[in-house]
């Protein structure tokens, strides 16, 4: 817990470092690109990571939108089963919502924990069940809805990222597997659109 309690504290100081000196690292990064290859190939690779990282801001985006959408749904429903402490484990699973495949599993724990807690067993298998049933319907009908329309991609190819990035690259893959499927897309279209052109150019 110490260990990653510092790793967080060091992460958000060099993210606020930076984020400060952004201009100063992109123009640096600009420079380098230029000398070491010709202009349109730099050009080219500016252009894959500006559309790159738009890419992942919406997906972020949308996968925020999301976990608040779910942890809102978890306290109407709660409130209305008259489940104990409705808004800390709301909080919770929305916020647990953000990460992939395992968010759901870690959500529901302490919402369990917290209903043996207040409750008896059976309102510990109401939250199990209320809870488990709440993150189906977000992974298979609206987390894919959401991140397809932000993205840009069909629920399909959310569902089929996630599960193959996943497979190859565990919960890291799980995690950037949308994003990197529509960076791959856009690369494939980019080039399919270039080869097209260049046939045109040649007839």
């Amino acid at each position: 817990i110490v260990k990653g309690l510092v790793n967080l504290i060091i992460a958000i100081m060099v993210s606020v470092y930076m984020i400060s000196d952004h201009k100063n690292i992109f123009y640096n990064f600009k420079r380098v690109l230029y000398a070491v290859f010709p202009k349109n190939a730099a050009d080219t690779t500016r252009k894959i990571c500006r559309e790159s990282g738009t890419i992942f801001l919406k997906f972020m985006y949308g996968k925020a939108l999301d976990s608040l959408i779910i942890g809102i749904i978890c306290f109407i429903c709660m409130t209305i089963f008259k489940f104990p402490y409705t808004v800390l484990i709301s909080v919770i699973v929305g916020i647990t919502n953000m990460i992939p495949y395992f968010g759901p599993f870690i959500g529901g724990f302490p919402a369990v924990l917290v209903a043996l807690m207040t409750g008896d067993l059976f309102h510990a298998l109401a939250v199990l069940v209320f809870v488990f049933a709440l993150q189906q319907f977000d992974g298979l009908f609206l987390g894919p809805k959401i991140l397809g329309d932000v993205v840009g991609i069909s629920p399909f190819w959310v569902l089929l990222s996630i599960t193959v990035f996943g497979h190859f690259f565990g919960f890291i893959g799980m995690f950037i597997g949308v994003p990197m499927i529509c960076v791959i897309r856009m690369l494939f279209n980019d080039i399919i659109d270039f080869h097209n052109k260049m046939k045109e150019l040649d007839t």
